[in-house]
């Protein structure tokens, strides 16, 4: 039982890491066309 609540931590901790690095793509596309602009003004 011990060995499964190991495995559903971390489980979640991965699938937290997931979002986290799914967030900061989700703004690095956002800033991509922003900094683009700026760049051809």
């Amino acid at each position: 039982m011990i060995q499964l609540s190991v495995i559903s931590y971390q489980l979640s901790v991965t699938s937290y890491q997931l979002s986290v690095t799914s967030y900061q793509l989700s703004v690095t596309s956002y800033q991509l066309p922003v900094i683009s602009y700026q760049l051809s003004r």
